[in-house]
């Protein structure tokens, strides 16, 4: 993950902790949005850019609907919509959440896959004699 989003992403958690949920929202939303242009989603608004995300095959369906509910509630902060119903610590919580299943669809897990992929290719590239828990197997 580029360091700059999981800067933000920490920050939407740390906003969190200590009960700026307001904030912990609006950096959610800023997470939402980078994650697209770290993919070269550049243009268009929030919308299209999580749409994008998942016609690009980037992200599972429910991935793009936890990114749109981010969007939702990441702009009812921005625009000043709380003042007769602001964001709970819960939904706050549930919105980070959200986030995160897309860090972790776009990010996360395709790096994990790719390592588990250049693990087994390099078992294989080593051949029958590679060592095993630092031994060598012995010959018949």
């Amino acid at each position: 993950m580029p360091k700059a989003i999981a800067a933000v992403a920490g920050e939407a958690h740390s906003s969190l902790l200590v009960g700026n949920v307001q904030a912990a929202v609006l950096m959610a939303r800023t997470t939402v949005e980078a994650t697209a242009k770290a993919k070269g989603i550049t243009s268009g608004n929030l919308v299209a850019k999580i749409d994008t995300l998942y016609a690009q095959r980037l992200i599972y369906e429910h991935v793009r609907d936890a990114a749109h509910a981010v969007r939702f509630a990441g702009n009812d902060a921005a625009h000043g919509d709380l003042v007769d119903d602001p964001i709970s610590a819960e939904e706050a919580e549930a919105i980070i959440e959200l986030m995160d299943m897309l860090l972790e669809g776009v990010f996360i897990a395709p790096a994990k896959t790719a390592a588990q992929a250049a693990a087994r290719q390099t078992r294989k590239n080593a051949g029958p004699t590679a060592s095993v828990n630092g031994t060598v197997p012995s010959s018949p």
